[in-house]
C-alpha cells in the first residue's frame, strides 16, 4: 500500500497536466511565428539603431578625413539595408504564416486564424 499511494497521488497531479497539454496546431504555429517575428524585430532593429548612431558619430567626427567619412557612410548604408532586410523577413514570415494557416497571399475569407488566439 505504501508503494501504491505515491503513484496514485502523483498520477492525480500529472494526469490533468497531460490532458490539458493538447494545443491546436494552428495556435502553436501562430505562437511560434509570432515569437520569431518579435525576436527578429527586437534584435535586428536594436542592432540597426546602434549602427546608425555609431555611423552618425563617425561621420560627425571625421573632421574632413575622406577615408573616415566614407567608412561612416558605408556603415549608415549597411544599417539601412539591414532595416530593409528586417522588414522583408517579417513580410516573409507573415506570408509563410498565411500559407500555413490557410490564408495564402489573398486575405483569408474566414478571418485570420492567428488573430483569434
Amino acid at each position: 500500500m505504501k508503494k501504491v499511494l505515491p503513484i496514485i497521488l502523483l498520477s492525480l497531479f500529472i494526469l490533468p497536466l497531460v490532458v490539458s497539454a493538447y494545443v491546436e496546431p494552428v495556435q502553436t504555429i501562430c505562437a511560434l511565428l509570432n515569437k520569431i517575428k518579435i525576436i527578429i524585430a527586437a534584435i535586428g532593429f536594436g542592432i540597426a539603431v546602434i549602427m546608425l548612431i555609431w555611423g552618425g558619430i563617425m561621420y560627425m567626427t571625421a573632421g574632413g578625413n575622406d577615408e573616415k567619412a566614407t567608412k561612416a557612410r558605408k556603415l549608415i548604408i549597411n544599417a539601412v539595408i539591414g532595416i530593409i532586410i528586417i522588414f522583408a523577413a517579417t513580410f516573409i514570415l507573415n506570408l509563410v504564416e498565411g500559407f500555413l494557416v490557410g490564408g495564402g497571399i489573398t486575405p483569408n475569407p474566414f478571418g485570420n486564424p492567428c488573430g483569434t488566439y
